[in-house]
């Protein structure tokens, strides 16, 4: 498992640090998981200090847990086979 990452900003409120959370997950998991390669969830904490609150996260694979979850991310990307460049001559310029 990944280690904890935690935020160093401190929230006010319960439902400030939960919109904050909210941005992170998504940000995060949009970073870590690539096409083609492997896909994390992110897992969000909020925990109570004594100013506020405060965001932890960390990233979970997503196929985690017991057997394949057919996600299709270790297969390789399949792409349309390439047409040759046709090649245009142009006339040399006339001075």
């Amino acid at each position: 498992m990944e280690k904890w990452i935690t935020l160093e900003a401190v929230y006010s409120t319960e439902k400030e640090a939960n919109k904050a959370a909210t941005v992170v997950k998504v940000t995060e998991s949009r970073l870590s998981s690539k096409p083609g390669g492997p896909q994390y969830d992110i897992e969000i904490e909020l925990v109570k200090v004594e100013h506020g609150w405060r965001i932890r996260w960390r990233k979970v694979p997503v196929a985690g847990g017991a057997g394949c979850s057919k996600c299709g991310s270790c297969q390789t990307i399949s792409r349309p086979a390439r047409k040759p460049a046709k090649v245009i001559p142009f006339k040399p310029r006339q001075q």
